[in-house]
C-alpha cells in the first residue's frame, strides 16, 4: 500500500472509534448505573486506547490525526444510539449491537489490505476488542442482563 493509502485507512479507523466513543457515550448516560453499564464503559475505555493508538500511528507516518470529534455520521449515531437507550437497557444494547456490527466490519475490512506487519499487529489488536465487545453485548441480550441486578458478566 501507498502512504497515503495507509494513512487513509487508519484515519478511518480513527472516525470509526470516535464515533464509537459518542455511542458509548449515549447508552451508558441513558441507561445509568449497573452492571451492564460497568461494562459499556469498559469497552468505551478500549475505544479510547484505539484513538490514542491510531494517533500514534498516524503520527508516525508522518501525519496529524483527525481531530477528536464525531463526524456527521457520528453525530447520527450518537443521537439514534441515545433515542434507543432512552427506550430502555435492552434498546440501548440492541442499539450498541449495531454499532459493534459495523465496527467489526469497518476492521475486518482494514486487516484484508495489506498493511505493514506493526499496524496490521495494532488492527487486529483492535479487532480482537471489537469481536469481544459484539460477543459480551450478544450474549447480554440472550441473558437479559439488565434484569438480574447485582448478577455476573454475562
Amino acid at each position: 500500500m501507498k502512504p497515503q493509502e495507509i494513512i487513509d485507512e487508519l484515519e478511518k479507523l480513527f472516525r470509526l472509534d470516535v464515533d464509537a466513543i459518542a455511542a458509548y457515550d449515549a447508552a451508558i448516560s441513558a441507561i445509568g448505573l449497573g452492571s451492564v453499564s460497568t461494562e459499556l464503559s469498559l469497552f468505551k475505555i478500549d475505544h479510547q486506547r484505539h484513538v490514542l493508538e491510531l494517533s500514534q500511528a498516524i503520527m508516525g507516518l508522518g501525519r496529524n490525526p483527525p481531530e477528536v470529534k464525531p463526524d456527521v455520521k457520528g453525530g447520527v449515531i450518537g443521537a439514534l444510539t441515545s433515542v434507543r437507550a432512552r427506550l430502555g437497557t435492552e434498546q440501548a444494547l440492541l442499539a450498541m449491537r449495531g454499532n459493534e456490527q459495523l465496527t467489526n466490519t469497518v476492521y475486518a475490512k482494514a486487516l484484508a489490505k495489506p498493511l505493514p506487519e506493526g499496524l496490521l499487529q495494532l488492527v487486529r489488536r483492535g479487532q480482537a476488542d471489537e469481536q469481544r465487545h459484539l460477543a459480551w453485548i450478544e450474549r447480554a441480550l440472550d441473558e437479559r442482563a439488565w434484569e438480574h441486578a447485582g448478577a455476573a458478566s454475562p
